[in-house]
């Protein structure tokens, strides 16, 4: 059974805040999930340098921190306009942040960018991360160290690169490595000497167990002057996260109009977490399926798992997120649609309605969906590519066969997904769905029946953004607590129980099921084939 809020007052707003690749938002919730206000910012990522008109390495995908400091201290002042407009600014007293994991950036001691932070999708580190884990002995070791895999998109491999491309005076004058939740807390706080431990879990150099920095890890650089450097860039481990970073810096504060009493900030949560927190599946054997520019099939664990197919990483709480997360997904759905940038709701109406009339039929139409690569199914560089089976539907002619054959696919990938987690141990009892995709009713009935399992629909359709919100709301109400020395604890489960809201459950399709099952299978054997032959049909 789960606390009730005690000294929280009623009327009380939170913020989540959910600093993506994609863009950043900021949104207000009341103590009952409803949103009163949001703010919106896009995000612009680097790319590399161009000759000809070409990309010269399209894999880089980095972001500027500078950028992201405008990001935070504007998305203040939008939000803190519309609470003023309704009235309710001053019931803002807390704040959490969902920011990406594993991208991380560097800063000097004024806090400005020495190197963008590289993001949790770049395709570049796979060609430096393969010799550094050679070095470290394979993953065997690395297991010993950490207490898990190093994945490629890990930052630790950020420094790797770095090895090989960053100049010298670049390293020293690097104060802090961060990845962007804490820098996002720093712009919004002033305090960047922090970070929370899921953030540390994504960096590939804490260990799990003892959540501590792992410095074995740093043996993956081969230069001993740089190992030493790194010792002293990395912050220290937040343990306790119902402790405040602080309130909004006050230049932060001052130019949002905000009076003396700004609110906290609370450690953040990689956006995994914060999208397990907002799903409501915080306790273990719950899994939380996001549906946005990655699809990620995560779940909460008491124990580590038994295989090292997946991703692992800590909770801020006792416990550990077990994950396997998919580079593919929202920005493949668009590119098989054609999803332009004016479309608005009638549009995707029409297509959703196109794609219901279509009947199930894997051997009639299926599609890969590997624009880019997927190391967790060995799909790499030569795998990678967008392969119709047995034929590419026409585009204009048929736009609702491509909009359910690109629903179809990632809902097998999903289903792969929690094969992988069942295999390692997990024994899952509920599943909840979130993100962008998840408002497509279609979607989630094709993925309902695919995993054989009813799905938790959310009210809310941001995900992360509410479980940052949920964290920062447990931070608060324990802070009051303990104000006033009690002992009863107000977790984060039992903050979700207060902020999360479902829909109604979506449950599997009978008149489906043998299709899919039948279609899954087939996906499984042409992932299989497609990653056997060395390369796909590109598009």
């Amino acid at each position: 059974m789960s606390s009730a809020l005690k000294y929280t007052p009623d009327g009380t707003i939170i913020t989540g805040w959910d600093f993506s690749t994609g863009a950043v938002k900021c949104v207000a919730f009341e103590l009952n999930g409803r949103v009163v206000a949001e703010a919106r910012l896009p995000t612009d990522l680097w790319r590399g340098d161009e000759r000809n008109g070409e990309l010269v390495d399209a894999g880089i995908h980095e972001l500027n921190l500078m950028q992201l400091e405008g990001q935070a201290r504007a998305s203040v002042r939008k939000i803190a306009a519309q609470l003023r407009d309704l009235g309710r600014l001053d019931d803002w007293r807390a704040g959490g942040v969902s920011a990406t994991h594993h991208t991380a950036g560097r800063i000097d001691r004024d806090f400005t960018q020495v190197r963008r932070a590289i993001c949790w999708n770049d395709q570049t580190l796979a060609r430096y991360h393969a010799p550094a884990l050679e070095r470290l002995g394979g993953q065997e070791k690395v297991k010993k160290l950490i207490g898990g895999p190093w994945a490629i998109r890990y930052s630790l491999s950020h420094l790797v690169k770095d090895e090989q491309e960053l100049p010298w005076d670049d390293w020293q004058r690097t104060h802090l490595i961060l990845p962007h939740g804490p820098l996002a807390i720093g712009y919004l706080t002033g305090k960047f000497d922090a970070i929370s431990v899921s953030a540390a879990a994504s960096t590939g150099m804490m260990d799990l167990r003892k959540r501590q920095w792992a410095w074995g890890m740093l043996n993956a650089l081969e230069n001993a002057k740089l190992r030493s450097l790194v010792k002293k860039q990395l912050p220290e481990i937040i343990q306790d996260q119902y402790a405040a970073i602080g309130p909004l810096a006050p230049h932060v504060a001052t130019e949002a109009g905000l009076g003396k009493q700004s609110p906290l900030v609370f450690p953040n949560l990689d956006d995994q977490l914060a999208g397990l927190a907002g799903g409501g599946a915080v306790e273990a054997g719950q899994m939380a399926v996001i549906l946005g520019n990655s699809v990620v099939v995560n779940s909460s664990a008491a124990e580590l798992p038994r295989t090292d197919d997946l991703d692992i990483m800590a909770l801020n709480w006792p416990g550990n997120l077990v994950m396997r997360c998919y580079t593919n997904g929202a920005g493949f759905f668009n590119q098989v649609i054609g999803t332009q940038p004016t479309w608005k709701a009638c549009d995707w109406a029409e297509r959703e309605k196109l794609a219901a009339a279509a009947a199930p039929d894997p051997d009639r139409i299926m599609v890969l969906p590997f624009p880019l690569q997927e190391p967790s199914l060995g799909i790499g560089e030569q795998q990678r590519g967008v392969r119709w089976f047995p034929s590419e539907p026409d585009p204009k002619q048929e736009p609702g066969l491509r909009y359910r054959a690109a629903a179809e696919a990632l809902a097998y990938l999903i289903r792969l997904g929690v094969e992988a987690h069942e295999a390692a141990g997990q024994k899952i009892n509920r599943i909840s769905v979130s993100g962008g995709l998840a408002q497509s009713d279609l979607m989630c009935k094709i993925l309902a029946t695919v995993l054989e399992r009813p799905l938790e629909r959310l009210e809310s359709v941001e995900g992360p953004a509410l479980g940052a919100a949920a964290a920062a709301l447990a931070g608060y109400e324990t802070s009051l607590r303990r104000k006033r020395r009690s002992k009863e604890e107000f977790t984060v489960a039992d903050a979700v129980a207060q902020i999360v809201r479902y829909r109604k459950p979506v449950a599997p399709h009978d008149p489906w099921r043998e299709t899919y099952q039948r279609g899954l299978a087939l996906f499984k054997q042409r992932v299989e084939q497609a990653r056997q032959s060395g390369s796909t049909t590109r598009k």
